[in-house]
């Protein structure tokens, strides 16, 4: 009695022991409220309130579904020469001069290959498909393109033929063969670089495709069909899911309008104005959500704001996991990445002083062939051989400026309709083995 640190000893381990009391009943929830602990969520074990889970989930799939069908009524799914031509129209585009195909049938880049695309492109023997070429030679893009500048070229080589001898100074083939030369390594130099740019606009859509899928193959995952979520989080989880795949689909839309524009007559195109063409927004989103994008410089960037915001909340609140949204968010920065580039090929051309200079050196080359000819044959002929010389030489320098403005040619809206299918498929319901493979995880 006498000792203070003994009574002190004592009075401490009767309190250990009643603390190890308290703890141990807790477990079995009869003191847990009173010492303030919380147990976790009840997850969705029991069969009717996965059920119920799965019927929301359904639910959410289907009016998605529902929506894009309705989008295949206002944008066209087929990627026929027709449907082509009048994209190309609406848009103020001359398809007669860049739509190669619109009027033979012959696959051409504005359109996905298929297996039958490739047989009737490659499939044939090369003769049938060396003759089918020259057949359709007349409804050539190419030659709709030239021909005027090589009719005027043929015809002043026949007048430059046709002046008497004493006109037309002995001059050496020499110098138009050096001319030559450099001309060949320009027009392939330029021609490249615009194949180039084909090449990386298509190169961003596909990437477009492949984000907008895998995004949304995550996001069905982890909102929409994962039955472990708590049932209270579950109808917020599932709007979200909802209005991110609703956003997704609405985004490579707004893109493919952005880059094709809005034809303003004939020949003739100008970028969206606010508020214009917002019928697929209609479909997916709310009236007042349509008016604020539409009025946007960017309709895709703030899109793809509208889905940060979504799964950042979905963070907040627990439903996301870190992990999984570090991978969504991922997914929006490469997606910001494909609109910075499509914005960048877009506006910024290969610079148009060679184009101006490449035509300038085959004008002083074409326009010199005839003195160097005249008199080694008859003017008829010169004029026919000059005519088919521009032909070549124009032609491969029209080819580069068809290609110039990539996503003219590049088939986005048909790559459009495949990241549709391909949302469509995301939210597809799983079948109920797989639903109850994962359900049954936690007792395994």
């Amino acid at each position: 009695d006498g000792c203070p640190l003994l009574r002190m000893a004592l009075a401490l381990a009767l309190l250990s022991a009643e603390a190890s009391a308290l703890v141990s009943t807790s477990h079995n929830g009869r003191f847990a409220p009173a010492l303030g602990l919380r147990r976790a969520g009840p997850l969705l074990s029991s069969t009717a309130a996965a059920l119920e889970l799965q019927r929301s989930a359904e639910s959410t799939a289907d009016a998605i579904q529902r929506k894009l069908a309705r989008i295949r009524e206002l944008r066209p799914t087929e990627q026929s020469p027709e449907v082509q031509q009048k994209l190309w129209e609406s848009a103020g585009l001359l398809p007669m001069y860049k739509v190669s195909g619109s009027v033979t049938g012959e696959p051409s880049f504005t359109q996905l290959f298929s297996h039958e695309t490739w047989s009737a492109y490659t499939g044939k023997s090369p003769f049938r498909r060396w003759l089918r070429t020259g057949v359709t030679w007349r409804h050539s893009t190419v030659l709709a393109s030239v021909w005027p500048i090589c009719l005027s070229l043929s015809l002043w080589s026949f007048c430059v033929a046709s002046l008497p001898a004493r006109f037309l100074p002995r001059t050496s083939p020499l110098p138009l063969t050096a001319m030559g030369s450099a001309i060949g390594l320009l027009l392939v130099f330029r021609v490249n670089n615009l194949y180039g740019r084909v090449a990386e606009a298509r190169l961003l859509w596909g990437r477009a495709v492949f984000l907008c899928r895998q995004a949304a193959q995550t996001v069905a995952t982890a909102l929409l069909f994962d039955t472990s979520l708590p049932a209270e989080r579950a109808p917020a989880s599932h709007a979200a899911a909802s209005k991110v795949c609703r956003y997704l689909a609405a985004f490579p839309w707004e893109l493919n309008a952005k880059l094709t524009g809005k034809g303003d007559g004939v020949g003739k195109t100008r970028g969206l104005r606010p508020g214009e063409d917002t019928d697929i927004l209609r479909v997916l989103l709310p009236a007042e959500e349509v008016d604020f994008i539409g009025q946007a410089r960017s309709r895709p960037l703030l899109l793809l704001g509208a889905m940060r915001r979504q799964l950042h909340a979905q963070l907040r609140v627990g439903t996301l996991h870190p992990m999984v949204y570090r991978k969504l968010e991922e997914d929006l920065k490469e997606l910001d990445l494909v609109v910075g580039g499509c914005e960048r090929v877009f506006s910024s051309p290969v610079p148009p002083t060679m184009s101006r200079h490449v035509i300038r050196c085959m004008l002083l080359w074409l326009l010199g062939l005839p003195a160097v000819l005249a008199g080694s044959m008859s003017p008829a002929h010169i004029s026919l051989w000059v005519f088919l010389v521009s032909y070549i030489f124009v032609g491969i320098e029209e080819v580069g400026v068809q290609v110039e403005q990539p996503f003219e040619i590049t088939p986005m809206t048909r790559l459009c309709n495949v990241i549709m299918l391909n949302l469509e498929e995301a939210l597809a319901m799983p079948p109920p083995a797989e639903a109850s493979e994962q359900g049954g995880g936690a007792d395994e």
